[in-house]
């Protein structure tokens, strides 16, 4: 039986030896910059606010049309002919590759090896509400009311932060929040099991209704279950090139070999690992590539024997805004009160 650790960082009892900073830089990708595009004339503005924007009496729309596009991203790792006109498109237009971010930050996390004063990803989340100057908590979550869920709430919606989060209540979709109320809800999606994720996805302009001047005041965290998410799935459906959109925030999951017994729970079923990153070692035992993980929990949430934990393996950055500024070129500008909707 193999005792060869499962990462040069983390031992065969998955404590965390130090934070991997070379992973960390491997993990950064390298999008062009994002620019808001030119309002022009406003016809696609006026289109956005009044013909494709979601609001309560569009909901049921909204949920047949997540249905469709966690189809059509399975067909696209087919490589069927959709995806190849879709690559195609992008080659004649290099505007459709725009970027997109998701970021997980897992909230129901082991501190079993860190200090009391170690900043986690739900400080990481609070604190970035503080210099929000809106905040608008989804009435239920799009996501679970589309699969109809029956092991989490679906009260426990997204949270959209910046000026464009002004839209879902307009819509009729959620309501504004004070900070104390956006911090009850990310305690709640912690006690209930749920993963966090900051996310800026440039197809959602057309979900929402967000005008493209203020797509730099538009961000969302979600509060997202194993079974129903669509961001998950969408990663599930991708290629490989696609998933490297799907970062860490410095925490992922990673395997007490002395625990596991090689059941293979943690990896089977409909709704695995959404990266891969899994896999078994001659030793019959769990392998997690740190390469690949995202530190969702989906694994930890499925082991019987508390053989996986997510703990800290590389550098956290300051707040949540730098990750998109970073990674994405996305110089978000939640706290500016200059625009209106």
């Amino acid at each position: 039986m193999s005792n060869k650790p499962q990462q040069k960082n983390i031992d065969n009892e998955g404590h965390v030896l130090y934070l991997d900073q070379e992973l960390l830089d491997r993990k950064e990708a390298g999008f062009p910059p994002y620019k808001n595009k030119p309002n022009g004339l406003g016809i696609y503005n006026w289109i956005l606010k009044h013909v494709l924007y979601m609001s309560k009496k569009r909901w049921p729309f909204a949920l047949k049309l997540y249905h469709i596009f966690v189809k059509y991203s399975a067909w696209m790792k087919k490589g069927g002919l959709k995806a190849r006109l879709y690559k195609t498109a992008i080659k004649i237009s290099p505007d459709m590759a725009r970027p997109t971010g998701t970021i997980v930050m897992p909230l129901n996390i082991d501190l079993s090896d860190k200090g009391e004063k170690t900043v986690i990803p739900m400080d990481m989340i609070k604190e970035s509400l503080k210099s929000v100057d809106y905040i608008a908590g989804m009435n239920s979550c799009l996501c679970r009311d589309a699969n109809d869920c029956a092991d989490y709430p679906h009260d426990l919606g997204c949270l959209f932060l910046g000026e464009a989060a002004k839209i879902v209540v307009r819509h009729d979709l959620g309501r504004r929040l004070t900070y104390e109320e956006a911090c009850a809800r990310v305690d709640e999606a912690a006690r209930v099991g749920l993963m966090g994720q900051a996310v800026w996805i440039e197809v959602e302009q057309m979900l929402w209704g967000v005008p493209n001047d203020l797509m730099d005041h538009f961000l969302e965290i979600c509060f997202c279950c194993p079974c129903c998410c669509i961001t998950m799935r969408l990663a599930r459906n991708a290629t490989e090139n696609e998933r490297h959109r799907f970062h860490p925030s410095g925490w992922t999951a990673v395997a007490d070999l002395t625990k596991c017994v090689g059941c293979g729970k943690c990896i089977n079923g409909q709704n695995g690992c959404p990266v891969e990153a899994l896999s078994f070692g001659e030793d019959g035992k769990i392998r997690i590539d740190q390469e690949k993980c995202v530190g969702c929990g989906i694994c930890r949430s499925r082991c019987p024997h508390d053989a996986v934990h997510i703990r800290q393996t590389m550098p956290m950055r300051k707040d949540i805004h730098e990750y998109f500024l970073k990674d994405y070129n996305l110089d978000i500008k939640l706290g500016d009160k200059s625009r209106e909707m």
